[in-house]
């Protein structure tokens, strides 16, 4: 009889035991998401403090997440009571059997500050990649907003010109009769080709006057450069540093009263606010899209300021095309040089 039970008590823990067949795919299933979306909401964390930061003019510093691995630990465990029938008595078995998953991860950081990070994000952004990520889809007004610095000497932000120019742009873009390539020059420079309708129209006579082309059709050209270029040269595109566009995009944060008034934050020169803000509360926000502690203040992104969230998830690209090697990435067009 007692080998009853020992057989009652060994098939209710192999059935246990047999949860391990399915722990592989049942955990990465639910784990892999999780870790997911804890990298990506953590990435954005750091990038809006250290926009905060620049705002205070405080030392910024990017501390990667270089590797994670996580071991799943299954095991059963437990209890079982019995009971020894005698004579006229009846028996009974008891088992309490539990299984038990364990996660143990390891996550490991790196700082960000060696020389070639540095460099790379004080180094201008290569024409190459503003033109992969406009073949992409984005706005070139917000990417001329963010990343650039000048137009044949018309500075951003500080020219009417310069804004009237980059919306021009856009409503090309947005008709689909302007489309935007590299040249195969050394360095490359962007190439704006334009439809045959497209010299009608007044958003193409505001774009090729300003670059100084012949208002004919042709292609127009965007050299990196400074300054006003000689007669007959291409035009100048002078791009911005990821570290530059940080610092213009902190002039957009709204610090709290108190900072602002004892000379702790700079006074803000401040990107539009269509392009780009970041607002502050002394209590935590309840409907965020990022958001972050940082000198007993929260700073965030409120979830309803769609303008600010395509601007930041630009500029996060940007970090992690230039933070790479981008002088690997083509652009999908490449127009050769005339």
């Amino acid at each position: 009889m007692g080998c009853r039970y020992a057989r009652a008590a060994a098939a209710v823990i192999a059935l246990g035991l047999a949860g391990c067949a399915q722990l592989g795919p049942n955990y990465l299933a639910a784990g892999r998401p999780l870790y997911n979306e804890a990298v990506q909401q953590t990435d954005a964390q750091q990038l809006l403090l250290n926009i905060v930061r620049q705002r205070y003019n405080d030392p910024v510093l990017f501390l990667d997440v270089t590797n994670i691995t996580s071991k799943a630990v299954y095991s059963v465990g437990g209890t079982a009571r019995a009971t020894i029938p005698f004579v006229g008595s009846n028996g009974s078995f008891a088992p309490d059997v539990a299984p038990r998953l364990e996660d143990s991860p390891s996550i490991f950081y790196t700082p960000n500050n060696g020389e070639k990070f540095v460099r790379q994000v004080l180094t201008p952004l290569d024409t190459r990649t503003l033109a992969l990520v406009l073949q992409a889809g984005w706005s070139v007004e917000r990417v001329l907003l963010l990343a650039g610095e000048s137009v044949n000497g018309l500075r951003n932000g500080a020219s009417e010109e310069y804004r009237a120019l980059i919306s021009a742009m856009r409503d090309l873009q947005r008709t689909g009769d302007m489309v935007i390539g590299v040249d195969a020059a050394t360095p490359p420079g962007i190439v704006l080709s334009f439809s045959p309708a497209a010299r009608d129209m007044p958003a193409y006579q505001t774009v090729c006057k300003t670059l100084r082309g012949a208002c004919g059709g042709e292609p127009l050209q965007l050299r990196p450069g400074l300054g006003v270029p000689a007669n007959g040269a291409p035009s100048s595109l002078q791009t911005r540093s990821i570290y530059s566009a940080l610092y213009f995009l902190a002039d957009g944060v709204d610090v709290p009263s108190g900072d602002a008034g004892a000379a702790r934050a700079r006074n803000p020169g401040g990107p539009p606010e269509d392009l780009f803000r970041i607002r502050s509360s002394s209590a935590e926000p309840p409907a965020a899209a990022v958001k972050v502690r940082y000198r007993d203040a929260w700073f965030y992104i409120a979830d309803t300021d769609g303008d600010s969230k395509v601007t930041f998830a630009l500029l996060s690209m940007l970090l992690t095309l230039q933070a790479g090697d981008s002088g690997k990435v083509a652009p999908l067009l490449t127009i050769p040089a005339s």
